[in-house]
């Protein structure tokens, strides 16, 4: 049933049945390109290539204007693509044809409506689209936003215009990162700043905890309408300086607990970009901590999530938070003690009787590019 029966799982209040599908592996490039001339009985016109992004801090707050903090991985979506002349736009994966209804297509949809907005699609020309992965696409870790950078960028190099600047916050992270940085984005004007976070030269890693948990429903209209009727009395929360006065203004306690985090939230991730701006990268660990048990005044995070955070956190992390919406959470652990909190969290879930999280770590790694 994949993300379908996950998500009646969650209504039901059952136990997350935990990550849908398998890791994928990416064709290679030459599969790609022989996957499109079947398909398509043509040669592509290039490759490229987007990653995915580990939301760090902050993504909770974009309601209320705020900032957050991202990495680009090492897993990504690859594009092979070449434009044609009858307007048709046609996606696929070396499998088959995608449905034009599916986040893939949609997201590639999305980038050819924006290349003609920009007029480097002409309205009589299509698109042919053939999408390799080796990024979950159900996991927080932005593939939709993969599949439209990548085919962003293929569609500005087509035209030879300048790199495009990304349509969504996910976009503009894939296309700006830089290996060793993260990527602070304004979340009202998109504007992106690359900040110095070499994990490597400090033998630090990222480890991605992937449960599969979902929700009872989608938080994230709630949470917008939450913070708009407290803007409406406060005025904009990103402007708040007297919290504690902010917070008596406001009857509704619910109300109360979210504008608590989302103001609390902005200061934590100003003070880790002060520390990555210094390179003090390993200092960040507890402020990714204390961002993470904030956003229980949010309404977050799920059970399965908190197990992996606090586990991680027993198990040596420098500091763990749930990242995203659903049910995936990271660590920033020690390179060295990377397989031991694997083992502590695998360990902790089977206690539960819970399925396995997915677990891969990672660095920091480069934007979206052409291949060939």
């Amino acid at each position: 049933m994949g993300v379908i029966g996950a998500r009646v799982r969650a209504v039901l209040g059952t136990r997350t049945g935990g990550p849908v599908g398998d890791w994928p592996e990416a064709p290679d490039d030459e599969a790609l390109r022989s996957a499109y001339a079947g398909l398509f009985g043509a040669v592509p016109e290039g490759l490229w290539h987007a990653p995915g992004r580990l939301a760090l801090m902050g993504e909770h707050t974009a309601a209320s204007g705020g900032a957050a903090l991202y990495a680009a991985l090492p897993w990504g979506v690859t594009a092979a693509a070449g434009t044609t002349a009858d307007g048709h736009v046609r996606v696929a994966t070396p499998s088959g044809p995608l449905s034009d209804r599916g986040r893939p297509a949609l997201a590639v949809a999305g980038a050819v409506a924006h290349a003609r907005e920009k007029g480097l699609l002409g309205a009589g020309s299509g698109l042919r689209v053939v999408l390799g992965s080796d990024l979950p696409e159900h996991a927080s870790l932005g593939h939709s936003a993969a599949v439209g950078a990548a085919v962003s960028l293929a569609l500005a190099d087509l035209a030879g215009a300048d790199r495009p600047t990304g349509s969504t916050v996910d976009q503009s992270v894939a296309l700006d990162a830089r290996a060793g940085h993260a990527v602070r984005v304004n979340l009202a004007s998109g504007r992106t700043t690359v900040l110095p976070f070499d994990l490597a030269a400090a033998e630090l890693r990222l480890v991605v905890l992937e449960t599969g948990a979902l929700p009872r429903r989608d938080p994230r209209p709630v949470r917008a309408a939450e913070l708009d009727r407290a803007q409406d009395v406060l005025g904009p929360l990103r402007a708040v300086q007297d919290l504690p006065g902010a917070l008596r203004r406001l009857q509704n306690p619910v109300l109360r607990s979210r504008v608590e985090y989302a103001v609390t939230e902005v200061h934590r991730l100003n003070a880790a970009v002060g520390l990555l701006r210094t390179e003090r990268t390993a200092e960040t660990g507890p402020i990714l901590s204390a961002s993470h048990l904030s956003l229980r005044r949010f309404g977050l995070a799920l059970p399965s999530v908190d197990l992996a955070v606090e586990t991680a956190a027993l198990a040596g992390a420098r500091g763990s938070r749930m990242t995203g919406w659903a049910g995936t959470a990271f660590a920033l652990v020690a390179e060295d003690r990377a397989d031991d909190l694997t083992a502590a969290v695998r360990s902790a879930f089977a206690a539960k009787g819970w399925p396995e999280p997915r677990m891969r770590a990672a660095l920091p790694s480069g934007g979206a590019s052409r291949l060939r």
